[in-house]
């Protein structure tokens, strides 16, 4: 369904106890926090009524009473809400862009009241106000950390950005910037998060119900959006920090403010930093990103936006000498995103709209060898991905109709090895590999009554495997491997290799047991044809994606949720309660001693299985008052099983073991603290089951020499992982309007400097490193891998300028 309003109206008492009293307003745009001017504003009955100034405030005196608050503004969508005027108060309006909506929008005074009205389960939604909240590593505002705090979602790992939806593994999730998919989404090996901080307005994820619009992977979707610069007037954000600088530009470009432009920037040079720690002292790093935005208004009834976005990453390490057989004195990593859309929306009439884009992903990593004499072996791969785009949305009586279709096409280069000159070193360039995915859909969400509410939504889509490319048929019901290939069959360009197609439904229902306590239920289905394959001792730069073809096949998951959501008679808190169980089949494992760097018949490094998922998440939120924030807790199991014929074709005997994200109890809390208008103090902590890892199971000797033996998979589990962060942020210290305004942030994380385990390896001994565990007279030995085992001290400033 269409995405429906959030508005946050916050009534702050004054003191005073006048015959009169005055109502102070400030309305934004909800997606990006700006300032709206001349919006007409009046309180009935009465005739008390204005406009903002160019900084979007306005004072209104009225008698006490009970008033209806109305607001209107072209572009944006009408607002009307009922409050009780006693004292002085101050409000903010949040105003959404009509130009945004498929559908009528629902009017609330804040999103919690949408989780008692609305048929959807597993919806969370974030602000950019929310997001700069939230205290991350370097001060740094992320998207991805950010979500680590709700129920149900947990991190890839220690300074990692990668985040885990309800035990899925991170290419499970769908993760759009602006309606194109990016595939890395962090710098530095996951200490960032690419969205440049100032661009971002928000994000959506779904991680229960689905929408029918969205499809291609099984565990979540994350919708991010950039900022939409509308008709307000020039505004200039930016950042000052250790590690990274900001800067952002949101301004009209003609008189009439028609054509707004957002231009949005950052980057970072941090060689000078890591010689400080001495395992780091040949690290280089340095990344930037980009977002720039255009956006014009035809008419009354016509929106055109122009997006586009750029991340680059270059870094070097010596930790890793040697991948895939190649030497080297140093790895470089250099990784390539650039993307753009094109996005047109008509209104037929206030209820009908048609939103017609296309969108660009480019993704191009590259793996540089470094050798001795200065010489360069590079390895290429990448990522072509166009989308095209048509939805149709209308509105009549109870029900929000929506309906559209879809065209992907994704060109894969699985890598190429460029010698560079280097002797001894043989070029070799992979096939590419072709897919594309035609979609239609329908939703509907309905309003049955006042205390039933039903979605319902159906998505059909066709996959494809296009040529060039060749088709290797095995002996059917047998291993594959090079013994059982029986032929091998070329395609052309354009020739159909292998199709799958299928329909995945979408169901949610919404019980309003009394005004203040629903029920949900919801059911989805759907199904992922590109996946990311690599195992435990891949590093990542050489994971690689692989589209479905005749073996290996898609993965689908079912998704089954129940939930509960309560919200007290005042207002000032709300609990919720989801249950879970997914299935999920055709899931791709490795075999032991995977190797899938170069690899031309990959699948014969591949398993194919089955998964099952199932939690318990608890939520209570506080939303208005000087403390804010929220406490969640979730229990949750993701296990696999792949229980194959033959013993190189099972894993741990075909019994259940533990997935690579099954972290079976989370707690986390986020607390901010709201001293008025200069002070803003912010808590996080996390405590949570760490993530299972392989430990040998007994030792066989060669030659000899006693070596580790690996006969199961995923059977212990790291240390208990905890944390806490702190967040102090000053606001405008004088606390007057002024032109130019600024925050410093300072942040602290790990603040009690809590040594967690990243991950515990095997490797070589090294004399100069403290090992976990000798085996014998092995010359391997266990290591533990910490990423930050002290506190990370962060400070930066942050400012607005309004010409």
């Amino acid at each position: 369904m269409a995405r429906l309003i959030r508005l946050l109206v916050l009534l702050l008492p004054l003191s005073g106890f006048a015959q009169s009293v005055e109502l102070k307003l400030r309305v934004v745009d909800l997606d990006g926090d700006a300032p709206l001017a001349f919006v007409s504003v009046q309180l009935s009955p009465g005739r008390v009524a204005g406009q903002t100034d160019e900084r979007g405030r306005l004072t209104l005196t009225a008698e006490p009473g009970v008033y209806t608050l109305r607001a209107s503004y072209t572009g944006y969508a009408p607002f009307e809400q009922k409050l009780q005027l006693r004292d002085d108060l101050e409000a903010t309006l949040r105003l959404e862009a009509s130009s945004e909506q498929l559908e009528t929008i629902v009017v609330t005074d804040r999103a919690d009241r949408l989780a008692l009205s609305r048929p959807a389960m597993g919806v969370e939604q974030l602000s950019a106000r929310e997001l700069e909240n939230v205290p991350t590593v370097l001060g740094e505002r992320d998207v991805l950390k950010s979500l680590q705090l709700l129920a149900g979602v947990s991190s890839a790992g220690e300074a990692s950005n990668g985040v885990s939806v309800r035990g899925g593994t991170i290419d499970q999730n769908l993760l759009l910037y602006d309606g194109a998919p990016v595939f890395t989404p962090t710098h530095l090996f996951g200490l960032f998060t690419v969205f440049t901080p100032d661009a971002v307005a928000g994000i959506d994820l779904y991680r229960g119900n689905i929408p029918a619009r969205f499809g291609g992977r099984i565990a979540s979707v994350l919708d991010v959006r950039s900022k939409t610069p509308g008709s307000e007037p020039t505004e200039i954000r930016g950042g000052i920090g250790l590690i990274s600088s900001n800067l952002a530009i949101e301004t009209p470009l003609d008189k009439r403010r028609r054509l707004g432009l957002l231009v949005s920037a950052r980057g970072a040079y941090n060689d000078a930093l890591f010689p400080v720690i001495d395992r780091l002292k040949n690290t280089r790093s340095r990344f930037a990103d980009a977002t720039v935005k255009l956006r014009y208004r035809a008419g009354e009834r016509d929106f055109f936006t122009l997006s586009g976005f750029y991340s680059q990453d270059v870094y070097q390490v010596d930790l890793i000498s040697q991948v895939g057989g190649v030497p080297a004195v140093a790895n470089q990593y250099a990784y390539l995103t650039l993307n753009g859309g094109l996005e047109w929306l008509h209104f037929f009439t206030d209820d009908l709209a048609l939103n017609v884009s296309a969108h660009r992903a480019n993704y191009d990593p590259e793996l540089r060898f470094v050798q001795e004499d200065g010489g360069r072996v590079n390895f290429l791969s990448g990522i072509d991905y166009s989308i095209g785009r048509a939805t149709l949305g209308y509105t009549t009586g109870q029900h929000q109709l929506g309906g559209g279709i879809q065209y992907d096409r994704y060109r894969l280069n699985p890598g190429r090895l460029d010698p560079g000159g280097v002797s001894g070193i043989t070029p070799l360039e992979l096939e590419q590999e072709i897919g594309v995915e035609a979609a239609a859909y329908v939703e509907n969400e309905w309003k049955i009554s006042d205390r039933l509410g039903l979605s319902a939504g159906l998505r059909y889509v066709r996959y494809q495997q296009l040529g060039p490319g060749e088709l290797r048929t095995y002996r059917p019901d047998e291993e594959l491997r090079a013994g059982t290939l029986l032929d091998v069959t070329p395609f052309g360009q354009g020739e159909e290799i292998v199709t799958y197609s299928g329909l995945e439904p979408r169901l949610g229902l919404n019980f309003r047991v009394t005004s203040t306590t629903s029920f949900k239920a919801s059911y989805a289905r759907s199904r992922q044809y590109l996946q990311n394959i690599y195992n435990a001792t891949t590093p990542v730069p050489t994971s690689r994606w692989k589209v479905s073809d005749p073996n290996v096949g898609p993965q689908t998951g079912d998704l089954y949720s129940l939930g509960l959501t309560h919200r007290t008679a005042n207002e000032k808190y709300i609990f919720q309660l989801e249950t879970y169980y997914r299935q999920i089949t055709d899931l791709l494992e490795y075999k032991p001693g995977a190797d899938f760097f170069l690899n031309p018949t990959v699948e014969t490094d591949l398993l194919r299985g089955e998964g099952r998922g199932y939690g318990v998440e608890l939520t209570a939120r506080r939303s208005s008052g000087r403390i804010t924030g929220e406490l969640n807790y979730t229990y949750a199991r993701i296990e696999n099983r792949v229980a194959g014929d033959g013993p190189t074709t099972r894993i741990n005997r075909g019994a259940w073991y533990p997935g690579y994200f099954d972290q079976p109890h989370t707690f986390t809390s986020n607390l901010i603290l709201n001293e008025g208008r200069t002070h803003e103090l912010g808590l996080n902590l996390i405590v949570q089951s760490n993530r299972p890892y392989t430990v040998p199971n007994g030792f066989v000797t060669v030659r000899g020499v006693p070596v580790p033996l690996f006969l199961e998979r995923n059977n212990d589990r790291l240390p208990i992982y905890h944390r806490l962060d702190f967040s102090w942020t000053i606001h405008n210290i004088k606390k007057q309007q002024r032109r130019w305004t600024g925050d410093w942030v300072f942040t602290v994380y790990n603040l009690y400097g809590r040594d967690n385990a990243y991950n515990v390896f095997y490797q070589p001994r090294d004399a100069n490193t403290p090992a976990l565990g000798i085996f014998s007279g092995s010359p391997f030995a266990a290591y533990r891998l910490s990423i930050f085992g002290a506190p990370v001290v962060s400070l930066s400033y942050k400012f607005t300028f309004l010409p």
